[in-house]
């Protein structure tokens, strides 16, 4: 978008929609810059930032289970779908307590 040209509606509608940067990207191939002039010049907010899921108290013993048998944490990952950051924030979570990790 160019200096003096009118924000375009569609990308102001995608973002009321709830679409992320990223995915208006992709579609309309705009750029970041783009987005956010028309998200200020229609007066959408920014969304809220996201917050971290609950791990599933079971699933987090299952992690918990292979951290103490040894498994790599890419082994994990591929099993179970958990983040390999997660994975390393348990393993730090049992060091700190005192468990083997």
């Amino acid at each position: 978008m160019s200096r003096g040209t009118t924000p375009r509606q569609d990308i102001a509608d995608m973002l009321r929609a709830g679409a992320t940067y990223r995915h208006i990207q992709q579609q309309l191939h705009v750029s970041p810059n783009c987005i956010a002039l028309a998200r200020k010049a229609y007066g959408i907010p920014l969304p809220s930032p996201r917050r971290r899921t609950r791990l599933d108290p079971g699933l987090r013993q299952t992690v918990v289970d292979m951290v103490q048998a040894g498994r790599p944490t890419n082994e994990i990952n591929r099993s179970t779908g958990i983040s390999k950051t997660t994975i390393r924030r348990i393993r730090r979570d049992l060091r700190t307590q005192g468990a083997r990790p």
